[in-house]
């Protein structure tokens, strides 16, 4: 075995000549040093294994040497490796006596594909320390600790002992959020550890003797006090500040003197949070806007100066801030230090090993113009832009440019990369108000990072990064790419090629028009609808609408992982006002209890299968994943032909119809699954609790459902698919009628050729069934490689770089059903012309005040865009059972649907 690599040179702080303080009297001040961890290796992107080193950076921001950490196994020494676009990975610590840097990581090869979904301890969590010297040990491992999840920090007090912050909650043993291990060690404990809440946490830090850790987790949010001092076996998490409101998943924080700033990347207002102590707790008092992951800081005389790494994709930023403001926040120098390189990124930024930060003070270098990116999107921070090759109509990035001094100034844009985007393709206008728009006509497929300078007429000049990315040009007209989100769910059509759609990731509803612009509204309702766990997604899956009333329907399921989250038990109705670019949405009400009311409708047997005959109990019990033919999980709704209840699409289970099929998920016997919730209008009132309703079996060909939606002729059309990731989807038509069995479309629809993977999740436009009539599937791309660097959509750093399709598709049923496509449908659809409207939100589309009149889902009203046909209630149809020359299954209280349609 060879000899462990030990530290080349022992530093104290005496030797350093660094010791705690100002500078003496007379002598310039100290340069803060600065160590950044920076994972890439200036080529490999999305979730692959790269190299990692550490920056010596000054805090003037010269740059100094680098020091990459080992990427292959030597003796006792561990690989060091962490994933090209993992933003929460990579924290940067030094140790509380200032003589260690740590960092957390995976033993792991570069090249390897998702190390945060590797299994532990196959796959090891590692820990590396670093010395004064440069000298790297990476003996230490974590057992099975974060197994399947995300190591994200260590803190250390003088390097022989570690805590790490993560996701534990998938390890077999060690299950924890935080655990501690000496150094070289492979044996660690779990300190905070028990429910789901305390095995999740983020970055750890000591401050003053005492262990603290970041939570995004409910009744945690924020940061918390580990136990008292630093515990090595179980402890208390103890809140001591709280996530302001709009602002979710904390990532680092520092306490500087009697201040903490926190780091909140995510939320509607994501930035530095900071809190003052007040009467012994910690008081909010304002945030900076931003998204920001690395950050440490110390006093500098009457201010305070903070380090932190800005932006999470590659080619982020490290700036400097000043605060003066001693209970608010007062930023008189915001200035960027250093840029990552091409294809690598920015993590943690600490001071330096063996660097002892004094208090002297920083000056401001003097006013330079400001240039500052506007948001366009929620949940984004205005610095990123998304295209699409070749099309017309591609966003505009939009910001503001100030001159404190007054002067006037000139604004240019520059590309780092000319073959993705020229100089010559960038276009600013700068309005008198100094606000100004941004364009870029993209060359080629790709991402490069866009410079927008500033400068005044003496020289000085300000700058501001933005992250651009193209992905390749789309095959047809009939295709549209929509940026702002990845994983649309649910959907519906307000008129003029323009449609709502839910996000599954979020709980906000976004308004799009034909093209490829950016939402044209966002309509967010999360202050009416209180969280049952906080920061939890609705994951909304389906749309029904009655009336000028969508119902939106959650998932009703447990997570992929099998965690109970009842905040998907959800559904919630809006009002529909105006058409087109012009609509809004009102809230009118939301209820919960559907999830429950399948389960005791199945296990009372209400019908008349036999008690538990779904298994809906099973299902939804603690550690049952929502995938798979056996689970529970809605992705359709839509109202039934009476025009009060609704209908209840299920991705799982998959049921069978009769002795043909078993359910178990790999049988053409095995049936798709539609229940009703009677008055949906009454439920969301309050005035009716939700009850399990009539039970129809659809012979899908053995897909689950994905979607369905009443069409304005009567009928209703179905997207079917697995029950799993696995796609293979096709279109059914259906009259509504129980007897009749649903007809497949001739041609099954797929995704664009470098869209594989994603999920046709919703449809648009459903004016008939006629062969001929275009309909619009919307697809999720979560799942997909948008820009070909291996980063799925998800995952992709901001807001504004996520995007999903939506795809024409004409129907052909071979003639089952009557009548000729529509002319001109009630809810028009298909893409309209290229265009550049890009409008910011603005109040005047925010959802409804409680005083505006809403309309809910009358008992007796037709459907919004249904046609005039007349609903026929067959009361007496309490069992209807069709096994022998039929393939779909009524049980109990049926109804038939609006004609003409023809005999069965």
């Amino acid at each position: 075995m060879r000899q462990r690599v030990v530290a080349l040179l022992a530093v104290s702080l005496a030797a350093l000549g660094s010791g705690l303080g100002a500078s003496p009297a007379g002598a310039a001040p100290a340069v803060d040093r600065l160590a950044v961890s920076v994972v890439g290796d200036g080529e490999t992107g999305g979730n692959r294994a790269v190299p990692v080193s550490i920056l010596s950076l000054g805090g003037d921001g010269t740059r100094g040497d680098v020091r990459t950490l080992p990427t292959a196994a030597d003796g006792d020494q561990h690989a060091f490796t962490l994933g090209a676009d993992r933003d929460q990975q990579g924290a940067l610590r030094q140790s509380a006596d200032h003589r260690f840097l740590t960092i957390g990581g995976y033993d792991a090869e570069p090249g390897d594909l998702a190390l945060n979904d590797t299994a532990a301890p196959d796959t090891l969590r590692v820990v590396a320390r670093i010395d004064a010297a440069g000298a790297v040990d990476t003996s230490t491992s974590l057992a099975d600790g974060y197994s399947l999840r995300h190591l994200r920090g260590v803190a250390s007090d003088d390097g022989t002992r570690h805590w790490t912050g993560g996701h534990g909650h998938d390890a077999p043993a060690t299950r924890a959020g935080v655990l501690s291990v000496e150094h070289g060690g492979a044996a660690p404990t779990p300190v905070v550890a028990g429910s789901s809440e305390l095995n999740n946490a983020r970055v750890p830090l000591i401050h003053d003797g005492q262990l603290y850790v970041s939570s995004d987790r409910t009744g945690f949010h924020g940061v918390n006090q580990v136990g008292s001092g630093l515990p090595t076996t179980a402890a208390d998490l103890t809140p001591v500040a709280s996530a302001p409101d709009g602002a979710s998943v904390p990532h680092d924080f520092v306490f500087v003197g009697d201040t903490l700033y926190v780091g909140y990347t995510e939320g509607s207002a994501p930035g530095l949070a900071k809190y003052v102590r007040r009467d012994g707790s910690w008081a909010y008092v304002g945030s900076h806007p931003g998204v920001f992951w690395g950050l440490t800081g110390r006093v500098a005389g009457e201010r305070t100066v903070l380090y932190a790494v800005r932006g999470g994709g590659q080619g982020n930023e490290v700036v400097r801030l000043l605060d003066e403001g001693a209970d608010t926040w007062e930023v008189v120098e915001e200035r960027t230090l250093a840029t990552a390189d091409a294809g690598t990124a920015f993590r943690g930024i600490a001071f330096a090993a063996g660097f002892a930060p004094g208090t002297d003070p920083i000056e401001s270098e003097g006013p330079t113009p400001a240039v500052g990116w506007t948001p366009r999107v929620a949940g984004g921070t205005g610095n990123a832009l998304s295209a699409v090759l070749d099309a017309a109509g591609n966003p505009v990035a939009r910001g503001r440019v100030a001159d404190p001094a007054g002067a006037e100034l000139t604004v240019t844009a520059t590309s780092a990369d000319p073959s993705v985007v020229a100089d010559d393709g960038l276009t600013v206008r700068v309005e008198e108000d100094g606000t100004f728009a941004l364009s870029a006509t993209p060359r080629s497929a790709g991402a490069s990072v866009i410079t927008v300078t500033a400068t005044a007429a003496d020289g000085r000049q300000g700058t501001a990064r933005l992250d651009y990315r193209v992905s390749a040009a789309l095959p047809d007209a009939g295709v549209r790419a929509h940026p702002g989100m990845s994983d649309a769910s649910a959907s519906y059509a307000v008129g003029d090629g323009h449609f709502v759609v839910a996000d599954d990731d979020s709980n906000q509803f976004r308004l799009y028009g034909g093209g490829f612009a950016e939402p044209i509204a966002t309509f967010d309702l999360t202050e009416r609808v209180p969280a049952v766990r906080s920061g939890d997604t609705w994951d909304i899956e389906g749309a029904a609408r009655a009336g000028n009333t969508i119902y939106w329907v959650g998932s009703l399921g447990n997570t992929n992982s099998g965690n109970i989250r009842l905040d998907r038990d959800l559904v919630i109705a809006t009002a529909v006002h105006g058409s087109g670019a012009d609509t809004t949405l009102e809230y009118v009400g939301h209820a919960r209890g559907l999830r429950q009311a399948l389960v005791d409708g199945d296990m009372a047997d209400v019908h008349g299968l036999g008690a538990d005959h779904f298994g809906f109990r099973a299902a939804t019990q603690d550690g049952v994943s929502a995938r798979g033919p056996n689970s529970l999980n809605v992705e359709g709704a839509t109202i039934a032909p009476d025009g009060t209840t609704l209908w209840l699409g299920f991705r799982s289970p998959l049921v069978a119809l009769n002795s043909g099929g078993d359910g178990d998920g790999d049988s053409d016997g095995d049936k798709a699954l539609v229940v009703g919730i009677p008055d949906i209008a009454g439920v969301v009132a309050g005035t009716t609790e939700p009850r399990f309703g009539d039970v129809v079996r659809l012979d899908l060909d053995g897909h689950a459902i994905r979607d369905l939606q009443e069409t304005d002729d009567g009928g209703y059309l179905i997207i079917g698919g697995s029950t799993d990731d696995g796609g293979d989807f096709d279109l059914y038509g259906w009259t509504g009628r129980p007897e009749d069995a649903p007809v497949r479309s001739a041609t099954s629809p797929t995704p664009p050729a470098g869209w594989e993977g994603g999920s046709f999740e919703a449809l648009l436009d459903t004016s008939g069934l006629a062969d001929g009539t275009t309909v619009r599937l919307v697809q999720d791309a979560g799942n997909v490689d948008i820009y070909g660097d291996g980063t799925p959509g998800e995952d992709l750093p901001a807001a504004e770089l996520r995007k999903f399709l939506t795809l024409e598709y004409r129907l052909d049923f071979g003639g089952a059903f009557p009548g000729e496509p529509a002319e001109e449908s009630p809810r028009p659809g298909g893409p309209e012309g290229p265009g550049d409207d890009n409008r910011p939100d603005d109040d005047e589309n925010a959802a409804g005040t409680d005083d505006q009149e809403s309309e809910a889902a009358g008992g007796d009203g037709d459907l919004a865009g249904t046609g005039a046909g007349t609903i026929l209630v067959v009361a007496a149809l309490a069992a209807l059972l069709v096994l022998g020359g039929g393939t779909a299954l009524l049980i109990r209280r049926g109804t038939l649907p609006r004609g003409p349609w023809p005999s069965a």
